[in-house]
């Protein structure tokens, strides 16, 4: 078979090229199927040989993009796919739970036209009103959003035909290889629920009337609007080729709202968990979930079986750096960039299903503006081989930890607020590697205990077997 590609630890065959992947599957020989989110300007993207690595980009609109990496054959989307044709484009839209009034995220033929045709009065009201005021509704964080009423059809189908217009009809050569859709702030439950002002006053706090009765909030309200939505959109751009994947939210306090997503009769491609494992919100740095929470984040992920999670981990750090030396950073205690992506590629991989690839993981410390290719996401530097079984919790002589076994070692990982000391290797003797070390692994001894530290990850590789690729292809 002829190799054309080159990207990190895959290869692509002349077949694929001229006909395409497999639906839904990453390009061989991953281990860690990675993804990446792009907005803001054209400042920011890795080089081209570390841009072709991931499995899914998440971008915002725009020609800057587009025009990135474009060369005499076509846009940065087309050069990507050349060399990667698993790899996944969608653009950032805001999804139909609001209206954006800015003039970069409008959309269809404005805010000041919706009103005037759906807006309060309207017989066919498409923009959610308050109960105290009458006036449309501004959440206090992003004074350009506007609540709309989600499940009204004909403003699901407005939605639908004008952002595909925007992305595509309208776009022309900017919006090829573009696979779909990415829907923000389209999840189960309302949104900045409790923070909802009167439009241009924020002194006056209001209450939407299309989710509430009186003054109790009707949460079936909005979730039925959202699953009819879901239940339009998702096969109307399948028709299309296009796919939706949603910013969707709260696996760990919430996972019966992943359930009903992945059980919906035409599911959605893919949806985030913006906050997997970490995440920047509350105090500035990397903040960790509780044992149970993080426990109910890897179980519902494990569980999905038609729908990918994409597993969106990023944290603060205290640095100027913008590069990839940024990683070397700490947060205000203490814990590096790299200690923090360790703790989440062990923790993605014990709810990661390798025959059904059902997620992508990804890391920052550059909020959404620009990333980077991570060593850890190439298999020719870490690949364990299949798994072998399901995670398991392990006591050792203090603390516990939770690892699973793959075909070369295995993935371990602390979740807890306590440090884990004198753990036993299942099974005979092993390196014990980290990101300092995983490079060199035949310098570390072969150890039979171990200690993990709260809130750390780490691999443990079985003697006689590589770190990398080269024993398991």
């Amino acid at each position: 078979m002829l190799l054309l590609l080159a990207i990190p630890g895959t290869a692509a065959s002349t077949e694929e090229a001229k006909e395409g992947p497999k639906e839904g599957l990453v390009a061989p020989g991953k281990f860690i199927p990675s993804f990446a989110v792009k907005y803001g300007g054209s400042q920011g993207w890795p080089i081209l040989e570390q841009a072709v690595g991931f499995d899914l980009l998440d971008v915002s609109t725009g020609t800057a993009h587009s025009a990135v990496f474009a060369d005499a054959q076509g846009n940065s989307w087309q050069h990507l796919k050349r060399l990667n044709p698993h790899q996944i484009v969608v653009f950032y839209e805001l999804g139909p739970t609001e209206y954006s009034t800015a003039s970069w995220g409008s959309i269809g033929d404005g805010w000041e036209w919706l009103k005037a045709h759906h807006g309060s009065g309207s017989a066919d009201r498409w923009a959610a009103v308050g109960a105290r005021y009458g006036d449309y509704l501004e959440p206090g964080t992003y004074s350009s959003e506007r609540l709309m009423v989600v499940g009204n059809p004909h403003w699901q189908q407005y939605w639908l035909d004008s952002v595909y217009a925007q992305l595509w009809t309208k776009a022309g050569a900017r919006g090829v290889g573009v696979d779909g859709i990415f829907s923000d702030n389209t999840q189960m439950t309302m949104i900045w629920l409790g923070h909802w002002f009167r439009e241009g006053h924020h002194d006056q706090p209001d209450i939407p009337t299309d989710y509430y009765t009186g003054d109790q909030h009707r949460p079936e309200l909005w979730s039925q609007g959202v699953t009819s939505f879901l239940n339009r959109a998702t096969p109307w751009l399948a028709q299309r080729g296009k796919k939706l994947v949603l910013n969707f939210g709260y696996m760990a306090t919430r996972p019966g709202d992943w359930q009903v997503l992945d059980a919906q009769p035409e599911p959605v491609f893919a949806a985030m968990e913006e906050g997997a494992f970490v995440h920047p919100w509350g105090r500035p740095g990397f903040n960790f979930y509780t044992e149970e929470q993080w426990l109910t984040q890897v179980r519902t992920m494990r569980s999905l079986q038609h729908v990918r999670a994409l597993m969106n981990c990023h944290g603060i750090v205290r640095s100027e750096a913008q590069d990839i030396t940024r990683m070397e950073a700490t947060d205000d205690r203490g814990t590096s960039a790299w200690d923090a992506l360790w703790f989440c590629l062990t923790s993605f991989l014990q709810g990661y299903d390798d025959v059904r690839q059902n997620a992508y993981m990804n890391f920052t410390v550059w909020d959404y503006l620009r990333f980077f290719w991570l060593k850890e996401f190439d298999p020719r530097y870490l690949h364990l081989g299949r798994a072998r079984g399901e995670m398991q919790r392990v006591v050792g002589q203090q603390g516990h930890v939770y690892l699973r076994e793959f075909d070369d070692g295995w993935v371990v990982v602390n979740p807890t607020t306590t440090d884990a000391r004198g753990v036993a290797v299942p099974a005979g003797q092993a390196r014990v590697l980290r990101h300092d070390t995983f490079e060199h692994a035949e310098t570390q001894p072969l150890v039979a205990r171990f200690d993990l530290a709260s809130h750390r990850g780490l691999v443990l590789l079985r003697e006689g077997c590589q770190v990398g690729n080269k024993d398991n292809r």
